[in-house]
């Protein structure tokens, strides 16, 4: 059906109309239109001439809608919100490129971060946003498509992959296994802990005083060293030679390959943690964060995680 742009009244004058209906009043709707009182007013008065009906009953403090008021509102009512769920898809197939990523600030640092050249090189056509956070951010909102979370698994309302399996071992420098010639547990008790406090209250959680039990280490003092609130802070710690921290698969499988790091006494236990992918329940419309979520659980399931 074709339409007369000739008899539509001026836009200007139905967004007031529509701004003064909503507010029940000249000045509240000046005010949120950042014009004058008496320019609504003007408009307003324009637009009933132009329609040949009174479209408001002017009380002291207030407006109401006339029969024909009510009519317009609803027509109005219904093109503007059509045309802001229209302008809303716009800018989705605007920035259709952009993928926001929730993840710690460990598994930015020690992880997604020095993977992000191979995702370029592998999805050029991707801008991925890193957002490093603790908060339990829900994907599908704020701008973040997908999350990478450190935890027991529980997350209700998404869709979670799990990524990893965490074994969780002794890790310390080089230079510092020479110094402290570290070949049996017992002799952690001569050495500097370097403790990752985050998610210590949890029941799955493993710290020092959990490790040494789980692995049968005696006389070794599990408080004793320097608590850092994360495990990229240890991790980094005693990659300066400063002690030894508790490592995880994901977090020190580059830095061992690379020599930064090394493992000690062979021993390891399971993590109650593990990684896991957060994507918005119903799917993904966009295929940018398709192919993202793909390419990380590509990179797990390709023993990327070690």
């Amino acid at each position: 059906m074709g339409i007369d742009y000739k008899s539509l009244p001026p836009l200007p004058g139905l967004l007031t109309f529509h701004a003064v209906a909503r507010a029940q009043s000249f000045s509240a709707a000046a005010r949120q239109l950042h014009v004058t009182q008496g320019a609504v007013s003007h408009r307003i008065r324009a637009l009933e001439e132009s329609l040949g009906v009174p479209l408001f009953l002017r009380m002291p403090r207030q407006v109401t809608l006339t029969e024909p008021g009510k009519v317009l509102f609803a027509a109005v009512q219904d093109a503007f919100v059509r045309l802001h769920a229209g302008l809303h898809q716009l800018e989705k197939l605007a920035d259709g490129k952009r993928v926001g990523v929730s993840c710690s600030p460990s598994f930015a640092i020690r992880w997604l971060v020095p993977h992000l050249g191979q995702l370029r090189l592998d999805h050029p056509d991707i801008d991925v946003h890193v957002a490093a956070d603790d908060r339990l951010v829900e994907p599908g909102s704020s701008g973040v498509d997908l999350c990478v979370r450190f935890g027991p698994g529980d997350y209700l309302g998404v869709d979670a992959v799990r990524l990893t399996d965490e074994d969780v071992f002794a890790v310390c420098s080089p230079l510092y296994l020479e110094k402290m010639k570290l070949h049996q547990l017992h002799q952690l008790s001569h050495c500097e802990l370097l403790h990752a406090d985050a998610l210590a209250d949890h029941e799955a959680h493993v710290g020092w005083a959990e490790w040494l039990r789980a692995v049968g280490a005696e006389g070794v003092d599990p408080e004793q060293g320097v608590h850092l609130s994360h495990a990229h802070m240890a991790l980094e710690a005693a990659t300066a030679g400063q002690g030894v921290a508790l490592g995880r698969s994901t977090l020190t499988k580059d830095a061992i390959a690379s020599g930064q790091l090394v493992r000690l006494f062979g021993t390891h236990t399971r993590c109650g943690f593990a990684y896991w992918l957060l994507s918005p329940r119903g799917g993904l419309p966009r295929p940018a964060v398709r192919h993202l979520r793909e390419w990380l659980l590509c990179k797990f399931n390709g023993d990327e995680s070690g």
